[in-house]
């Protein structure tokens, strides 16, 4: 008989977000560098910079707002999942960059106290990383091991974290507990599909009404055991 499986995120939980933010700022500055290359139209950059100065709490909201317009811009004989999966390669080489820089972004008490669960459950990774990325992420971030599961988006999908869970529902069924770190619309649809869930909160971010969130590794080991 396998073993029962718990669902995780990467970004919160074992790494912290600053790589992702981080990276999209680094993604825009490396775009605006080929497009004044090219003498081709940075407007769209402008825009972000200043829909960011006006809205510095919406960062991650406002990274993906003008990205197909720097790729048009950019690849204008593309076609779109060409451009989506161009713009979604470079930005994970801006995550891993901020990995290799900051070993300290790994949650070490975290990634420590999974490692333990794994002789009773299978870890299962579900992100809406590719699966080539996530191998370069895993191996910078020295996670090797660390997970029995991966779902991964597809290169040609735009950042929805929603289809991935929808496979891996399709291919594993429901898991014990999921465990993640980000948006609100993750947890609406584990309540729709009754999958028990936990916000790790570790970062200090805004709460979700309605959902169990943890802000240290005491209160996740706590609020996972009433769950498994």
């Amino acid at each position: 008989m396998q073993k029962p499986i718990i669902a995780v995120n990467l970004r919160g939980l074992f790494l912290k977000g600053n790589a992702w933010d981080d990276a999209h700022y680094l993604w825009y500055e490396q775009k605006e560098k080929e497009l004044k290359k090219q003498s081709k139209d940075t407007s769209a950059i402008d825009e972000w910079r200043q829909l960011l100065r006006s809205n510095p709490n919406e960062e991650r909201k406002t990274y993906f707002r003008y990205v197909d317009k720097v790729m048009e811009s950019l690849y204008p004989n593309f076609k779109e999942e060409e451009r989506t999966a161009r713009a979604r390669e470079t930005y994970f080489d801006a995550v891993c960059q901020y990995l290799k820089k900051h070993p300290e972004a790994r949650n070490e008490e975290v990634i420590k106290y999974f490692k333990s669960l794994k002789d009773s459950y299978r870890i299962a990774l579900i992100t809406a990383n590719t699966q080539e990325a996530l191998d370069r992420i895993i191996k910078v971030s020295k996670l090797e091991g660390l997970f029995d599961i991966f779902e991964t988006s597809l290169p040609t999908e735009k950042d929805d974290k929603l289809l991935v869970i929808e496979r891996f529902l399709k291919k594993h069924g429901r898991p014990l507990s999921y465990i993640g770190g980000e948006k609100a619309s993750t947890y609406d649809y584990c309540k729709k599909y009754k999958i028990p869930h936990i916000f790790a909160n570790l970062e200090g971010q805004e709460e979700i009404p309605g959902v169990k969130s943890v802000h240290n590794l005491r209160e996740l080991k706590e609020a996972l055991k009433r769950l498994i």
